[in-house]
């Protein structure tokens, strides 16, 4: 019986794009103001609530909500009663009082605003956000920033020109020597910060413990270092800052989420996720432990733990982009193109140069098959950084589907460029060579990307299809036979096993097939490739019932055509030779 020249199903796919998690950032003041659109209903008046039974108590404002009163016209004395009888459960920034202000809230509503209490937020991070954990003074008395909170929301990524607003509204608790100022250059502080360092307002403790102002020293002197060290790339050293500075300061959840990022830096995602863990035991509203917990989950496979993080971090600052772009990448994981698109769009409302969003929203729309929208969103995001060796790779498989392999060599080749140890880039790499009929150059791509990466399936699978084409059946068989050890769950892998064993081995390729039926009764391909094999045994009754089979499941198998062309013919013949007799 004659068998099809090439394994016509096992057509290669260009798998590998990299949604982008985005930099982690720590808390921080946002400029862009409330969402404009709420998820969540706020109660309009005090008319419209019910009245609950004694003893019970109303849930605080979100912070959501309150940006909703303002819109709807309740920034007003009747806004401020409900916000005194219900708290709020967030720490408002100088910077949300001043959006709400330019919305139209009154002084009373502000007043009410700042003299409620937000709950569970320890002093640190309230510190940080800009608010308070008990009713008090007004912002003008709000406590001044401290000289670890300068470095911790710079190693946090927060933007320095963010970080210069924050010394400008609140002051410093300390008079800056010209060693602290380096430090902070050193850890990513721009000029604009450390003027504002030298000019800001001091107000010192108006007590001093001598032992506790000693270990905030030694405290300080590890985090600036951290701080240094992050800012180099050099993270295991920066992880060694952190975990001192804990020594002196184990209560800190702000030292915890930031040695959460430098793990995260090192790919130390079990290590990231327990220290993202251990911030948010000590302050359950830590956004940064939130932003940065949910990517140790995602890449740790953990979808829905990420998207949980990522709404949480949504939930306590809706201003942030960057828990926006993560939210983003956790639910495009999941396969809600959708969603993702409505999280990355945010993230580029609140910062158009956010390039991480960009990429994200191409792979989105790459998964739609949408490849032109893909390019642009790439482009973009290679406008904003030139060296972002992702967003190449995602430009390299968006042009490959588009048809133009040339132009997907020279992407992927400059992802290569800039990084050498991409698995994903040498595998598209060897896919798009393959396609233009160089199984040499793929076969030198694939193992080079095995070498890096041993143990994903499919670059196992792409490799034995390699082989096969340039004749090595031996070495073929043996790549396939790794997907099946690998995935042995997999239906196609089994049935991709089978189609390589028919010439060399039919009864092993019979195996296989059973196998792949019996995981997917209604996989098309391994249905033409027994009927392939029991031709191939002479068994023309049972060919002819799978080839047919195979057809009715999907009607354009090719080999399924060429198999039933082949078996009928014999059929026919030893009818004919069975009649004569």
């Amino acid at each position: 019986m004659r068998l099809p020249k090439t394994l016509t199903f096992l057509l290669l796919a260009l798998v590998f794009a990299l949604p982008a998690w985005a930099q982690q950032k720590s808390v921080g003041p946002s400029g862009a103001g409330p969402r404009p659109n709420a998820v969540r209903p706020y109660v309009a008046c005090a008319a419209a609530m019910r009245a609950l039974p004694a003893g019970v108590q109303q849930k605080p404002f979100t912070q959501e909500q309150v940006s909703n009163m303002v819109r709807d016209g309740f920034g007003d004395e009747s806004g401020a009663k409900l916000i005194e009888q219900r708290g709020i459960d967030f720490a408002p920034s100088e910077d949300f009082y001043q959006t709400l202000k330019a919305a139209g809230a009154s002084e009373a509503f502000l007043n009410a605003l700042r003299a409620a209490v937000a709950p569970g937020l320890s002093p640190a991070h309230a510190a940080l956000k800009g608010g308070s954990t008990t009713a008090g003074p007004p912002a003008s008395a709000k406590k001044p920033i401290n000289q670890v909170q300068v470095f911790a929301l710079l190693v946090g990524q927060v933007p320095s020109h963010r970080v210069t607003m924050l010394v400008q509204e609140r002051g410093i608790d300390f008079e800056p020597t010209d060693d602290y100022l380096q430090e902070v250059r050193l850890a990513g502080g721009e000029g604009e910060l450390i003027s504002a360092l030298k000019s800001a307002k001091v107000t010192k403790p108006a007590t001093i413990d001598p032992a506790a102002q000693a270990r905030q020293s030694e405290v300080r002197q590890h985090v600036a270092r951290g701080a240094e060290l992050e800012q180099d790339g050099q993270y295991a050293e920066a992880e060694q800052e952190f975990r001192a500075a804990l020594l002196f300061d184990p209560q800190n959840p702000d030292l915890y989420a930031s040695l959460g990022l430098v793990l995260a830096d090192q790919k130390k995602w079990d290590d990231a996720a327990a220290s993202g863990r251990e911030a948010l035991r000590l302050d359950p509203n830590n956004e940064m432990a939130h932003v940065n917990l949910g990517v140790a989950l995602g890449n740790k496979g953990d979808l829905d733990g990420a998207v949980a993080e990522g709404r949480a971090a949504v939930r306590l600052d809706p201003n942030d982009d960057i828990a926006h772009v993560n939210l983003g990448k956790a639910l495009l994981g999941k396969g809600d193109l959708d969603g993702a698109v409505a999280e990355e769009r945010e993230a580029l409302r609140l910062n158009p140069n956010e390039e991480s969003a960009h990429v994200n929203v191409g792979a989105a729309l790459g998964s739609k098959g949408d490849w032109d929208g893909d390019i642009a969103e790439v482009r973009e995001a290679l406008r904003l950084d030139p060296n972002d060796e992702g967003a190449h790779v995602n430009l390299g498989l968006a042009l490959a589907n588009k048809g133009d392999l040339d132009a997907a060599i020279t992407e992927e080749r400059e992802a290569l460029r800039l990084n050498p140890s991409l698995a994903e880039a040498h595998i598209n790499l060897g896919v798009v060579l393959g396609n233009k009929g160089d199984w040499d150059g793929a076969i030198a791509e694939y193992r080079e990307a095995l070498r890096l990466k041993p143990n994903i399936a499919q670059m196992h699978h792409n490799l034995g299809y390699a082989l096969l084409q340039k004749g090595d059946s031996v070495g073929g068989i043996s790549e396939y036979r790794e997907v099946v050890r690998l995935d042995p769950n997999k239906d196609v892998a089994h049935a991709d096993l089978g189609m390589a064993l028919v010439k060399v081995d039919p009864d092993g390729a019979m195996v296989e097939f059973h196998e792949a039926l019996r995981l997917n009764p209604n996989l098309a391909e391994a249905h033409a490739g027994l009927g392939v094999t029991l031709g191939k045994k002479h068994d023309w009754d049972g060919a002819v019932a799978e080839l047919r089979e195979a057809l009715r499941l999907n009607p354009n198998n090719e080999t399924a055509h060429l198999g039933l062309g082949v078996a009928l013919e014999q059929w026919a013949n030893d009818q004919m030779m069975s009649t004569n007799s």
